[in-house]
């Protein structure tokens, strides 16, 4: 069997590649971790969270980049560091590694350049999402597509995935679901302390999107919305390293921390996190995984975006936010946010994890042309 490296570089792609992770140690599916280090902060508490025996390998000293500077200074050692990893591998087993990447990070390209570079064969997971406007979100589009003219085999979500990545000369495989379900399943199955909150009596907020934080414009409208939204509630909002540091920046924090009802949390473990969610009222976020996650959960969802490259909870429970929505206090006074709530959809019989491991497993014993076939 040839040699089987994922590249993971961020938080959220751990989380999703979990469940998978799990199989293919169960399996025997030899295969070993490059990680990145796109993102460092809570990393080994997610390995440890998990259950994940997997070998990591790295790029050397971690440290968390949060900041744009700090990513154009990782990025050329991180991509000739991952590409040697590759070349070495392919030099060991005298035949091409297949290089997992996943979603539409700096980590997911950079994976699949490197493994192309290499000689590997670039599998991508979570393939052929869009938002069909280049730009928006920006750079995950972007980041998205040069991915898809660099795979070999695309695992693709849903149908609108597959049949976009059939355009490719690539091949492709429908996995059913996102393999976050897998995740949420296994997460929201695990016993919490439920004294920490009351059931439907608190918001949750989560922003991180380079177009939001990265404009002072933008971050200002959502923490003035949130400030009025805590005048019904508690509102708990979750801060990523950068967002932090944006606040700070743009001297929002003060407001915040003033504010009687709206508490600041850092990242917490994700078993934690999704039963927050789970029991929220509402969820105000822009984050891909968020809007995943809350649609399988059913939970009320505001996405501070113009458009998703996914369709999940779309027109149910996720709505995209619009300036007519605008003051979302009103809005939720009106009733409209809990008409939002739907019923969960975890106990969906999918299971995109095993089907990812099992391509994973054909693929490791077979040509790239027989695999293409």
């Amino acid at each position: 069997m040839r040699s089987c490296v994922f590249v993971i570089g961020t938080r959220a792609q751990l989380v999703k590649l979990a469940p998978v992770l799990r199989l293919a140690d169960e399996s025997g599916l030899r295969h070993d971790v490059w990680f990145t280090g796109q993102h460092d902060e809570s990393i080994d508490d997610l390995i440890s969270d998990f259950g994940i025996r997997s070998r990591f390998f790295g790029a050397g000293r971690r440290q968390e980049r949060s900041s744009i500077l700090r990513l154009l200074v990782w990025l050329p050692g991180t991509l000739f560091g991952c590409y040697r990893y590759v070349h070495s591998l392919r030099t060991w087993t005298q035949s091409p590694p297949l290089v997992v990447v996943h979603g539409d990070t700096l980590s997911t390209w950079l994976g699949a350049l490197a493994g192309r570079l290499a000689g590997g064969w670039v599998v991508h997971i979570e393939s052929g999402l869009s938002s069909n406007k280049l730009t928006d979100p920006f750079p995950e589009e972007l980041l998205r597509r040069l991915t898809f003219r660099l795979t070999n085999v695309a695992l693709c979500p849903n149908d609108e995935a597959y049949a976009r990545m059939r355009r490719y000369n690539c091949k492709v495989v429908h996995t059913g679901e996102n393999t976050l379900l897998d995740c949420v399943r296994d997460a929201t199955s695990s016993s919490i302390d439920e004294a920490e909150v009351v059931a439907d009596s608190y918001f949750v907020a989560s922003v991180h999107r380079f177009q939001n934080i990265y404009s002072r414009t933008n971050l200002t409208s959502i923490v003035d919305e949130l400030l009025e939204v805590s005048e019904l509630g508690a509102v708990y909002f979750i801060l990523h390293p950068a967002t932090e540091k944006r606040l700070r920046k743009y001297q929002l924090t003060e407001a915040l921390e003033a504010a009687g009802n709206i508490e600041l949390r850092p990242r917490m473990p994700y078993t934690e996190f999704l039963f927050l969610i789970s029991r929220a009222r509402g969820v105000f976020s822009d984050g891909g995984s968020n809007q995943e996650e809350l649609s399988y959960l059913g939970v009320p969802t505001i996405l501070f975006r113009k458009r998703s490259e996914r369709p999940d909870g779309i027109g149910s429970n996720v709505v995209l936010y619009e300036s007519e929505m605008s003051p979302l206090v009103e809005y939720i006074r009106q009733g409209k946010l809990d008409a939002l709530r739907s019923d969960p959809r975890t106990d969906d019989p999918v299971q995109p994890s095993k089907t990812v491991v099992e391509t994973l497993s054909a693929l490791a014993g077979r040509s790239l042309k027989d695999a293409l076939n």
